[in-house]
């Protein structure tokens, strides 16, 4: 198809045109849904005291870490008789790896169920509907929290309040990272922008989709939506659209009740991104009918919120500048499919710089952090653009849990092979090329802008797992 629309420049601008068209609808999605918002009034929820079941999925991670988050769990101000706390380690084939953790929750049998299983199907999802099965029958939430976030001791009773002032159903609460203050701030601000807009905004129509760590979801509501699923690789997001179809409200909760690791190189990071974008777009092809009204009864704020979450990574650029560049290497570069193309391709970073300088503004970040949030987000872009196609087309996608231990990174942070490649061609096509267009200048030059970003972003995440080793190395001392 690809080969076809460059080799008939009517089809590839007739690509480029609609390519064009979705992204304009996108960029109407956040003022609209503003304009849409319903700003809920709380509704108490009725006064009995919640019961927790806390469910953490493991997979191959370090014993360490997931005791630090075990031994957060049991300190929690909340009375002892009032949560559990269910350990799956699913496919952990290593010994060594899970057998640590077991014996910890051996020694803390009285409030903690470990459960190691193999074959287990539909990756995390798989694993957490396994412990939704062992629940203690007194449970009435389920509270899933990522191996490596440790929680502030009052998260339980945060949870307790939060739930009773609103009357929602579920609630999530944002996801925050350790140490990030003095060697990755531009990486932490470019992942806070998700809560601070997307899902902030979401909260007035109280259809927040789940983020997977640090919710807390009625059990009812989980169990009469079906419970997890493995159909996306964001099994979270997934959930949390068929709990807003099914009539449960879902609410955000701008509070940090604990934190947790970045990924330790700029490969882990774009392999997280990676997920989240073409999980969200496999979810909301899954469930269009309900997100564009032709099924289920969501109002017209829910459905926009909704789709704003979902796309809130996607990069259509892709096709636009693959086209591109094929019209450049034939000469067509002066052409109106090409001008199309780079306008493809300068909206997308257009609404990328848009995005990540309005955090800045309303956040009041300093320009340094600022600049380095945007250069995260560039970096991120290919992978972004990337994940999208391959949700769009049908391509087998695969649950990859994040590195935590950082043994799977090289010295030196390694970069993206297609970002490198773009940039080469970016290089090679300014000098031979010289589109005469501006519009088509201005687009090959954002093309290259991603390998640089890159370097940038790599470094701080660089410095970044040299100090989680450091202060790891410290704790063991």
């Amino acid at each position: 198809m690809l080969v076809l629309a460059a080799a008939i420049p009517v089809i590839g601008a007739a690509i480029c045109g609609a390519t064009i068209a979705v992204q304009v609808a996108l960029l109407a999605l956040r003022p609209l849904g503003a304009c849409l918002s319903v700003h809920p009034s709380p509704v108490p929820r009725d006064p009995a005291t919640p019961w927790f079941s806390v469910h953490i999925a493991t997979h191959c991670e370090p014993p360490r870490m997931v005791i630090a988050t075990l031994r957060a769990l049991l300190d929690q101000q909340w009375p002892t008789e009032g949560y559990e706390i269910i350990v799956m380690d699913n496919n952990t084939a290593n010994p060594a790896l899970w057998k640590p953790v077991e014996r910890f929750c051996a020694t803390h049998s009285d409030r903690i169920r470990f459960l190691h299983r193999t074959g287990v199907k539909g990756a995390k999802a798989g694993a957490l509907n396994i412990a939704l099965a062992h629940t203690d029958t007194r449970t009435t939430h389920i509270v899933t929290v990522d191996a490596d976030y440790v929680v502030a001791p009052d998260f339980l009773g945060r949870a307790a309040v939060v739930l009773q002032r609103t009357g929602a159903d579920y609630v999530q609460f944002p996801q925050s990272y350790m140490g990030t203050a003095l060697v990755a701030p531009g990486v932490d601000a470019e992942l806070e922008e998700y809560f601070r807009t997307n899902a902030a905004s979401a909260d007035d129509a109280e259809a927040v989709l789940l983020t997977g760590t640090l919710c807390v979801i009625s059990r009812a509501a989980l169990v009469a939506a079906g419970g997890w699923s493995g159909a996306a690789t964001t099994e979270d997001a997934e959930l949390g659209v068929r709990l807003c179809n099914a009539g449960f409200s879902g609410r955000f909760i701008n509070q940090v009740v604990g934190k947790g690791l970045l990924p330790l190189s700029l490969c882990d990071l774009e392999k997280q991104r990676y997920r989240w974008c073409s999980g969200n777009v496999q979810t909301l092809m899954r469930h269009a009918a309900i997100v564009f009204g032709l099924a289920g009864s969501l109002t017209r704020a829910k459905r926009i919120a909704i789709l704003s979450q979902l796309t809130a990574w996607v990069n259509l650029t892709l096709v636009p500048s693959l086209l591109l560049m094929a019209w450049l290497l034939t000469g067509q570069d002066h052409t109106a499919p090409a001008t199309l193309a780079g306008v493809a391709i300068v909206l997308s970073l257009c609404d990328i710089i848009i995005r990540v300088l309005a955090q800045g503004w309303r956040d009041r970040l300093a320009p340094g952090i600022a600049f380095r949030a945007l250069a995260c987000r560039i970096a991120l872009a290919p992978q972004s653009a990337k994940a999208t196609f391959d949700a769009l087309t049908g391509c087998r996608l695969k649950f990859i849990v994040t590195d935590k231990t950082g043994s799977r990174t090289p010295a030196v942070s390694a970069l993206s092979p297609c970002t490198l490649l773009i940039f080469i061609i970016g290089v090679l096509l300014l000098a031979i090329a010289q589109p005469p267009d501006p519009i088509v200048l201005t687009a090959l030059t954002a093309l290259m802008l991603p390998l640089p970003a890159a370097v940038l972003t790599g470094n701080s995440l660089r410095a970044y797992r040299d100090a989680v080793k450091a202060q790891t190395q410290e704790a063991m001392a």
